[in-house]
């Protein structure tokens, strides 16, 4: 098994660059293509989102039609074809879209998660992928699940197979081991854990029609602040045979810390000898400034001079003073309390005071929006706020800001720190999760050491001290550029990351 090439179905909501809400979808894009390229079979099952059928997906084709039962009554179903464009043949990913006209296919990507049908689109589109394998004729090895999206996933399957030895010992009964997925493994990766797809205990079962005594798992109602609620995360740590989070700092966090583990402390505990840490990797062709086609002048580690145009292109194409000397400080991020935004609002004054210019960019929470249309308000040509996702915009302000503002609360990975550095933008983050693990602190004895600059401290005092040594030192020209190259320096590629989870594979396949 372990010479021979891996099956791996990757199951996920989100895939850049056919469809991008958040992180998931560029580690889904990136992770298969390296995967693949390592020899491997990867593949990906996506909901049909309405959303998609304006889009040029690649060779799309309708492959199979069938019926799920769900809820007390049966689903139509459509599985069609499609690819991840990608120049290099060896790397067009195949991508099962999932089509249904009730649940998945109609109105947005997410939907309100304060209602049901959240959850159930979710539901279903696992359910859905548990049954598919004899319609599309190929059956994985592995099939990785990623965040409570397909966290039910590893259950359905667990209940197919018939837990024989855990069912004997607590005398449940035992469904016959399924032929189609008596072999496939299954590997959860939790990329946050802040929302876990809780609901009503006896509508989730009702709506996936289980008694609750199928495995030992469903006899354990959720745990913390969710109360008897069912909790889809939950679920999976226990049945997955294998679990990462997205970078090894998070991991020993979850596994130690309460806050971390956002009530799921003790769930954790019970599998922490099967959970690892793997850091997030980038695509470093598409964030490539020797190349990037959305910004203004290309540039490398070699002529970090010519950054400065895009420093002036990008002051000039949202209204900040053109200054080339100022130091430009960024934030690219969902605007929500876990990000720090609420720590940088209440610093703004005091950066510009520093003589800083500050661009934001996002979306989120409604009350950041307008605190932060209200200070860019207050300081006209020095704040700009971009209330809106706009990736080429973000390739332009991460080519063209000198500093990027990344202090998380919590931080599982964190890509936007990642991306920064390979642009030459030094980043000031949190000690925390992924960032802890990818920003090494500045220092200099001989020579310029590190990457970022870090605290440690959530507090608007630690955060402005980083602030303040980071505009004195961007003052210092060839110290600055001298920490800009050891930055971009770093080998942020998905290829070692991928290695990681080439070898976790055949760990599990071996087990």
């Amino acid at each position: 098994m372990l010479n021979v090439k891996m099956k791996v179905l990757f199951v996920a909501s989100e895939v850049n660059p056919i469809l991008k809400v958040g992180g998931i979808a560029d580690v889904i894009g990136s992770l298969t293509k390296e995967i693949r390229r390592a020899g491997h079979d990867a593949r990906i099952a996506l909901p049909f989102y309405q959303v998609l059928e304006k889009e040029k997906l690649v060779s799309l084709k309708k492959i199979s039609s069938f019926e799920v039962r769900i809820d007390r009554k049966k689903e139509a179903v459509e599985i069609f074809q499609t690819f991840l464009p990608d120049a290099d043949k060896r790397t067009g990913v195949p991508i099962y879209l999932i089509k249904n006209n009730y649940y998945l296919s109609d109105k947005g990507v997410y939907l309100d998660i304060q209602k049901f049908s959240s959850l159930a689109r979710f539901l279903f589109f696992s359910k859905v992928v548990t049954e598919m394998f004899k319609m599309i004729d190929w059956i994985p090895d592995i099939v990785h699940c990623h965040d409570w999206h397909a966290g039910i996933v590893p259950l359905l399957l667990r209940i197919k197979n018939g837990d024989i030895d855990k069912a004997a010992e607590s005398r449940l009964p035992v469904l016959p081991a399924g032929k189609q997925a008596d072999k496939i493994k299954t590997f959860f990766t939790i990329h946050n854990l802040l929302i876990q797809g809780c609901w009503n205990y006896s509508r989730v079962l009702d709506f996936l029609e289980l008694k609750g005594n199928e495995t030992p798992s469903l006899l354990e109602k959720s745990p913390g602040p969710y109360g008897n609620n069912f909790n889809v995360v939950q679920q999976a740590i226990l049945n997955s045979d294998l679990i990462s989070v997205v970078s090894p700092t998070y991991a020993r966090e979850i596994k130690t810390k309460t806050y971390y583990a956002r009530g799921l402390k003790e769930v954790i505990q019970k599998r922490k000898e099967d959970i690892y840490g793997i850091v997030n990797g980038i695509d470093t062709e598409l964030f490539k400034p020797e190349t990037d086609k959305f910004i203004r002048k290309n540039y490398s580690v070699n002529s970090l001079d010519l950054k400065v145009i895009n420093k002036i292109g990008l002051q000039e194409e949202t209204g900040l003073a053109k200054d080339p000397e100022v130091p430009l400080l960024a934030m690219i991020s969902r605007l929500d309390v876990q990000k720090g935004i609420d720590l940088v609002c209440q610093a703004v004054n005091q950066i510009v005071g520093l003589g800083g210019q500050i661009i934001f960019l996002g979306k989120g929470e409604r009350k950041y929006e307008t605190m932060l249309e209200d200070i860019a308000g207050k300081h006209p040509g020095q704040v700009v706020a971009c209330i809106k996702f706009d990736s080429k915009l973000a390739q332009r302000i991460y080519a063209g800001a000198d500093i990027f503002l990344m202090p998380s609360r919590f931080e599982p990975c964190g890509l936007s720190q990642l991306i920064a550095m390979r642009y030459g933008t030094i980043p000031i983050v949190r000690k925390t999760g992924g960032l802890s693990d990818t920003v090494e602190k500045f220092g200099f004895k001989n020579k310029v050491r590190g990457t970022g600059f870090v605290f440690e401290k959530y507090s608007l005092s630690e955060f402005m001290k980083s602030v303040e040594r980071a505009v004195s030192i961007y003052y210092q020209k060839n110290v600055w550029q001298r920490l800009q190259k050891n930055a971009m320096k770093k080998d942020f590629s998905w290829k070692k990351s991928a290695q990681k989870y080439l070898d976790l594979y055949k760990k599990l396949l071996k087990k």
